[in-house]
């Protein structure tokens, strides 16, 4: 049987020759859906394969949608994709009867957008290239881990440790050079124009799309087994010697062992060592010594060597014989405007690959885990006070504290506690790190005195015989006075009664106490972690709005300028609004048992860093008078004071204003009445608390670095949010 190929039937066409499709030839709407960039070659073609067949035979690795950008004007539409064996099919939709299909045994993938706010990325073959994009830096990361498994014949898990830690293989991204520059692999120059070539995130180096699939898995060494032949080992034990990787050297380059110039602009040619850093000739290279210092930073820096086994747990065998006190390095990749995915490719650059981990990707318990065999370590969180809180808790369940301290790199917006800690407010320079590598060896250590939360619900609101401020009293003195009427119930009997069996009964029958701690047998339990500060009433209703903000419109929140700008507007609305005017009458507030009486106000701060709000000193200056003592790190006191309105919290940013200070003492005791809840904050995240009691009591220690010269005699207090 014979069929023309001007069929009106395309299913039949696929059936009798299910190998090639050309490109030219497609119905209209999927050659509008063809790719981007035309390489030197002009027989493009796409292989088109029924579901029924191929796909379904084979296990799929990773499926799901993508958006794929087409030719015509460069359009995006949704594709959804599967991941099967070295093939990768996409079609309109999950159910389509027709796929198109992609070999990948020649391709090579790269991240398309230097700041990632897309989370884009190319998958490059010899015969075309695909544009495609995620809806988070976490999808686009493991289809980016997915595609690589596949090439490696690996069986890809998405929960493991991102493969491109351990594999050797290099980690793309486009990018544009001002400079000339020189493809690693076929020594030919770089075109200038935008994202036109490829460089390596991690090694720098250098390749044209073409020939990234041709390179080989040399990338920086992150294991014993990935220095492979490279080892040196002699009687002291086993060392590593230089990794050198040619060419497109920094201008004004000198070689360490005749201090004249190196590189040229001309070819590729000399050698930079990606450990220590160190330029030679390729005439001077011989009179390197074999074994690498590692450079200026090797205190921080895990050597490959160190890594040589797994544990029974599944997770690197790490120990340090070289280094005292390596660094782990964990970064907040959404915070400071994504600039933490420029801070994740520079660490990497400095560090060994192996030592940096993204946050958004898989959280801080894979790098822990890896660190934990070590005696000390140091750690540095790049991000915001979440960032930093989340990084705590994790050390918390894995009981690391003892053994290892924390440094701040901020990000994003607020940084309170970096502030106090000396690290500053923002951090937006990854030209900086090498000078922040300096400063956090230099670093001494304070302790942070941390907290934890619980929540006592009471959801019992009945009016009560005993009156008090508010409409409703407190459930406390319902169970009170149920426990009064008992009592004398019972006293009655035994006084009044002349019958043995009743005065026996009443004596046995010994009504307990109402406790605090819970309602129905309801017992306190840790809600959150507190190291900053807490807040209920109006400045937990900005934050909790502004959160629902971001969450609903990530892009209008996407900086630390819009960010500011929405609180301020925020703020705005709450003058004219003032939604908790006289809070006063809704919350009852006790500081070390003690009732406090409390003025008309909008709202409570609990404070336990002298930087709220991102850098309000609300207590109002720093030294003793005849009312408080001087706010200190160490003295694991809070201070407390009354929220007047927005207007004031703007007012504190620029002078100090003491008049609304309330107390200073150990524990706090917050009860929150009536039948509605309260917005609270703890360390900016907010949320909606009901009816009942809240205490804040301390929980642990955490070991700080911090620089600030004015804190050496301080330590910091970080208290328990009950």
């Amino acid at each position: 049987m014979f069929l023309h190929l001007n069929s009106t039937h395309p299913a039949a066409i696929i059936l009798f020759f299910p190998t090639l499709f050309f490109q030219t030839g497609e119905a209209g709407e999927e050659s509008s859906d063809s790719d981007g960039e035309q390489e030197e070659t002009s027989h493009k073609l796409i292989r088109k394969v029924s579901t029924s067949g191929q796909i379904r035979a084979k296990k799929s690795v990773k499926e799901g949608i993508l958006l794929k950008q087409t030719s015509s004007f460069q359009r995006w539409k949704r594709r959804y994709f599967k991941l099967r064996g070295r093939t990768l099919y996409y079609a309109k939709d999950c159910k389509s009867l027709i796929f198109d299909e992609v070999d990948l045994s020649d391709a090579s993938v790269a991240e398309t957008s230097t700041k990632n706010i897309n989370n884009s990325f190319t998958l490059i073959t010899p015969f075309r290239k695909l544009m495609l994009c995620a809806e988070s830096r976490k999808e686009m990361e493991d289809w980016i881990g997915a595609l690589k498994s596949v090439q490696k014949w690996e069986t890809y898990e998405a929960s493991q440790f991102n493969m491109e830690h351990f594999s050797g293989m290099h980690n793309w991204y486009a990018c544009s050079h001002a400079r000339p520059t020189f493809c690693n692999v076929c020594r030919e120059a770089l075109p200038g124009v935008t994202s036109h070539g490829l460089s390596c995130e991690v090694c720098k180096f250098k390749a044209h799309k073409r020939c990234a699939v041709r390179s080989t898995n040399n990338c920086k060494w992150t294991t014993l087994a990935s220095i492979g032949n490279d080892i040196i080992e002699d009687e002291e034990g086993v060392f590593m010697s230089h990794q050198w990787l040619e060419g497109n050297l920094p201008v004004s380059a000198k070689c360490v062992v005749c201090d004249k110039n190196c590189g040229s602009v001309r070819r590729l040619q000399d050698w930079r060592c990606l450990w220590c850093k160190a330029i030679v000739h390729n005439s001077c290279k011989e009179q390197m010594g074999k074994v690498c210092p590692l450079g200026q930073y090797r205190v921080s820096i895990i050597p490959p060597t160190a890594l040589n086994s797994i544990d029974s747990d599944g997770f690197w065998k790490a120990t340090s014989a070289s280094c005292s006190s390596p660094l782990l390095v964990l970064v907040n990749s959404k915070s400071g405007d994504n600039q933490g995915v420029k801070f994740l490719r520079k660490f990497k650059q400095l560090l060994n690959p192996a030592q940096v981990f993204d946050l958004m990707n898989g959280g801080p318990e894979l790098g822990l885990r890896l660190f934990q065999k070590f005696v000390t370590f140091r750690i540095l969180v790049c991000g915001g006070d979440g960032s930093v809180g989340w990084v705590l808790s994790e050390l918390d369940k894995l009981n690391l504290h003892k053994q290892c301290q924390l440094g701040v790199l901020p990000l994003g917006t607020g940084n309170d506690l970096a502030r106090v800690l000396g690290w500053g407010g923002l951090c937006d320079d990854d030209a900086q790190l090498l000078q922040i590598l300096e400063k956090l060896e230099r670093a001494t250590t304070k302790m942070l005195d941390r907290g934890w939360g619980a929540t006592t619900w009471l959801a019992l609101f009945v009016p009560s015989k005993v009156q008090c401020l508010t409409k409703f009293a407190h459930p406390l003195f319902v169970h009170i006075t149920h426990y009064a009427d008992s009592v004398a119930s019972h006293l009655a009997k035994i006084l009044d009664s002349d019958k043995h069996s009743d005065v026996i009964s009443s004596a046995k029958y010994v009504p307990r106490m109402p406790s605090e701690t819970g309602t129905g047998g309801k017992q306190c339990s840790e809600k959150c972690v507190m190291n900053n500060y807490f807040g209920i009433g109006l400045d937990a209703k900005i934050s909790l709005e502004f959160n629902n903000k971001r969450d609903e419109h990530p892009k209008k929140c996407s900086s630390r300028t819009k960010n500011m700008m929405w609180y301020g507007v925020l703020g705005t609305k709450e003058l004219v609004q003032k939604t908790y005017k006289n809070l006063e009458q809704r919350v009852q507030l006790e500081c070390d048992g003690v009732p406090m009486s409390l003025p008309s106000l909008q709202g409570l701060a609990v404070l336990n860093i002298p930087s709220y709000a991102g850098g309000i000193n609300f207590w109002g200056g720093t030294k003793e008078d005849n009312n408080f003592g001087a706010p200190s790190f160490d003295d694991k006191k809070l201070e407390v004071v009354a929220v007047f309105g927005s207007m004031q919290m703007a007012m504190s940013r620029v002078i100090n204003l003491q008049h609304h200070r309330i107390a200073q003492c150990r524990q706090v005791k917050i009860t929150i009445l009536g039948e509605e809840g309260v917005p609270v904050q703890v360390d900016g995240e907010a949320w909606i608390q009901p009816p009942g009691i809240v205490k804040i009591v301390h929980k642990n220690r955490a070991q700080m670095l911090t620089r600030d010269r004015v804190m050496s005699n301080s330590n910091m207090n970080s208290v328990h949010f009950i």
